[in-house]
């Protein structure tokens, strides 16, 4: 395993308090209603070079359609040319089709190494009126691997570019596709987790561009602290304090808070986690 921080952080809205802390759930989102509106774009300037495809060709045909290549090689070496102009010709609809399919199957979780990013805290945490959820990235929850060279499943950082140059599509590989940015967003200091929404927990509706919101069932142990942000109001802290309080599965989690001093951001202690005192009265 490659370095990976001791903690990575959610950014996220009050309203979004009952299901990830209440219910254990978070969202795992499509690419299409991420941010960044080039993400799993990047740039193609063909399909590959003649003898990749060739190369590619064969790995497949020898696996889906036995005895294509025979087929092929009496047509004669001009042949698989053809076949790659012809490809070419379908590229745009082929980008077009894996972008869709990657859309409709697959959700992002996107973390950050930083938990007192005053940009972040702004966009994504209702101006400071939200609240921060600390991982433990070395919970098993984050290493699904099926396979050792599984490209899902399991925590990625991701690279930021200054230039995407154009590329070969089959030279593409998933770190060229799934885990790079732009240096725009190089701020965000992300690591994400793409899972199969076949193994989602529910879905809970469509969001504000009618898009469904799928969840996934998040293990307790996976949680490490609740920050409530610098400009939460007395009711989200002590909904937040109790909610935690409610699930002994949560009982190991950190309540902390957020300051703001000029245009930086702090983070401190906040009292202990325990159900209020209530004031005894005696009746005489």
């Amino acid at each position: 395993m490659d370095y990976v921080p001791a903690s990575l952080y959610k950014y996220l809205p009050r309203e979004r308090a009952s299901d990830v802390l209440g219910k254990l759930l978070i969202r795992f989102s499509q690419v299409s209603v991420m941010n960044d509106k080039e993400e799993f774009k990047p740039p193609i300037k063909e399909l590959a070079a003649q003898a990749e495809f060739e190369k590619k060709f064969i790995e497949r045909a020898n696996v889906l359609y036995p005895g294509l290549m025979d087929l092929v090689e009496k047509k004669g070496p001009q042949y698989m040319t053809k076949l790659r102009k012809q490809a070419e010709r379908n590229l745009p609809q082929t980008i077009k089709a894996i972008y869709e399919m990657n859309d409709k199957n697959f959700g992002i979780l996107s973390l950050s190494e930083e938990s007192t990013n005053a940009k972040m805290w702004k966009q994504y945490a209702d101006q400071g009126r939200g609240f921060l959820v600390g991982f433990n990235p070395f919970h098993p929850w984050f290493w699904q691997k099926i396979t050792e060279g599984d490209d899902l499943r399991h925590l990625r950082r991701v690279t930021y570019v200054a230039d995407r140059t154009p590329a070969y599509l089959l030279a593409t590989s998933a770190q060229d596709y799934l885990y790079t940015k732009e240096t725009r967003w190089k701020h965000e200091k992300e690591w994400r987790i793409i899972l199969n929404f076949n193994d989602a927990a529910c879905k809970n509706g469509k969001d504000n561009t009618g898009t469904d919101v799928l969840l996934f069932a998040i293990p307790p142990a996976c949680l490490v602290s609740v920050t409530v942000g610098y400009k939460a109001t007395p009711e989200l802290v002590e909904q937040l304090r109790t909610t935690i309080h409610a699930n002994p599965s949560l009982s190991h989690v950190r309540l902390r808070a957020a300051k703001q001093r000029g245009g930086s951001i702090e983070i401190g202690a906040i009292e202990a986690i325990k159900p209020k005192r209530q004031n005894k009265r005696t009746y005489g």
